[in-house]
């Protein structure tokens, strides 16, 4: 999984050297990281054009030393030397977040919309952190996190996080990003995994999104796909 889905960044970013890519937080993707760390030093990637967008963060921590941010930071850009002026973050102290998502939004715009965006899936089927429920046409956003998203995110951090609202791109983003790849690892993915493909796309699970998707690619190990039955 994690091979497979390095093997698609690495042939994005030759493609087209100056591309903007999307990666997430997430222990899903800390091999592919790595993968793509050995790509580099091998000399067979060079992300010294590419550029970074976030893809979500946590807000209203007291500390931001575990966020999103810090996650992608400490297992991707940091090891692979990514330099600050590649990274498009969000300002999560900005006076006015709403005026902060349309910046992000229009920033996205301005860089050519985004060419290849990498995903998890939470265990109540969201993608970033968009949950269930939300429309498919939004844009980036302030959300109120699901009690699964907030149970479920403590993992991340080595104290109990007080875990209320977060920044997200949203689905219009999802739509509109050249290439969508979708990450699955693990058995405990295996019944949320079985759940989207035995749906039809619906925003009860965001995740199926994918289904709709001309370049949606969605990359699973065997226990994460352990329990899927054949689509009709």
């Amino acid at each position: 999984m994690s091979l497979r889905t390095a093997e698609f960044i690495r042939d994005a970013v030759n493609n087209k050297p100056d591309l903007l890519l999307c990666l997430p937080a997430g222990n899903t993707a800390i091999r592919t990281y790595e993968i793509l760390r050995q790509m580099k030093e091998s000399g067979v990637i060079d992300f010294s054009r590419a550029h970074f967008v976030q893809l979500d963060e946590w807000l209203d921590l007291d500390n931001t030393e575990e966020n999103c941010a810090a996650f992608v930071d400490r297992y991707f850009y940091s090891p692979l030397q990514i330099r600050q002026d590649q990274i498009y973050a969000f300002d999560i102290h900005a006076e006015n977040l709403e005026e902060e998502c349309k910046r992000i939004d229009r920033l996205i715009s301005d860089l050519g919309g985004i060419d290849l965006m990498l995903l998890g899936i939470g265990m109540n089927g969201h993608i970033a952190l968009n949950e269930p429920n939300q429309p498919f046409d939004s844009g980036t956003k302030i959300v109120e996190l699901s009690d699964t998203t907030k149970t479920v995110g403590q993992k991340y951090f080595s104290a109990g996080a007080r875990l209320t609202r977060g920044m997200t791109l949203g689905m219009r983003q999802v739509f509109d990003a050249g290439t969508v790849i979708l990450q699955a690892g693990g058995k405990e993915k295996a019944k949320i995994m079985a759940e989207m493909y035995a749906s039809q796309p619906s925003t009860k699970i965001p995740a199926t999104v994918m289904f709709h998707l001309k370049k949606g690619i969605v990359i699973m190990d065997k226990e994460a796909a352990s329990l899927i039955k054949e689509r009709d």
